[in-house]
């Protein structure tokens, strides 16, 4: 009986044990994962704007710094401090042709090296700039604005000054300035469109608008976004019947 006894005994421990050994190897923390090391990014020192920059405006070292970009994202056309050190002072006193934002990477196509104005510098080759005086009623109330296309329009004298006759002698010309006032300038002076309007010419065309000068007041008429494409036709030349007013009573006469 004593010997019965023990064996029980003896069970019950051995079981206790193994549970005790069971419940200490299940609360045991889990083994922490192995970090792997962040992929090394390669970057490349890129000149870029340090500030707003507007269109016609002339560098200075503190509108350029140098900027670390991700080598394998690097525009094209950048310039890097490995293969032009010295960018920053080669290209002050150069003259944007278009604005530049801050951060923007600088690219040598947008700007002009030259010791002309910023007028001439703009111009394209082959074109002229030749002011025209308008009055703001006839600048479709002040809405026309640098960069804007326009259609110019002379209305002279009628038949014994009874009268006028208007007709459009150039299309889809470009204004370049309005004043003293660019593109570039317009969210910055106040514009107005009282004085001055300079526009984009050929010769040719720079000939009618000082002819026109001398027969009559000139006025513009603006075109829509979607009718000013560059390759639009710019010059028409017109001989067709324009309705004026003579004593009360509409009459046309053909154009010259």
């Amino acid at each position: 009986m004593k010997y019965a006894r023990l064996a029980i005994l003896g069970v019950a421990v051995g079981a206790g044990l193994l549970a005790a050994r069971l419940v200490s190897t299940s609360s045991a923390p889990a083994p922490e994962p192995v970090a792997e090391a962040a992929p090394v990014i390669e970057k490349t020192d890129v000149l870029v704007a340090s500030t707003d920059i507007t269109l016609g405006s002339k560098l200075s070292g503190g509108d350029l710094t140098w900027a670390s970009w991700p080598t394998d994202a690097l525009p094209s056309g950048v310039l890097t401090r490995d293969g032009d050190p010295g960018a920053v002072e080669r290209l002050e006193g150069q003259i944007t042709r278009t604005p530049i934002f801050s951060g923007e990477p600088i690219r040598e196509e947008r700007l002009i090296s030259t010791d002309k104005g910023f007028m001439a510098a703009i111009l394209p080759k082959g074109m002229r700039a030749i002011a025209v005086s308008v009055e703001s009623e006839t600048t479709a109330g002040g809405f026309i604005l640098p960069g804007d296309k326009v259609d110019v329009i002379l209305t002279k004298s009628g038949i014994d000054s009874a009268g006028a006759v208007s007709d459009t002698i150039l299309e889809n010309v470009r204004v370049l300035a309005i004043d003293a006032v660019t593109a570039g300038e317009q969210e910055e002076k106040n514009v107005d469109p009282k004085r001055t309007a300079t526009l984009e010419l050929n010769l040719p065309q720079s000939e009618i608008i000082a002819q026109a000068q001398q027969l009559g007041t000139i006025s513009l008429a603006l075109r829509s976004a979607q009718d000013s494409a560059d390759d639009a036709e710019k010059i028409v030349r017109r001989k067709r019947a324009v309705t004026y007013v003579k004593y009360g009573l509409p009459s046309q006469a053909a154009s010259q």
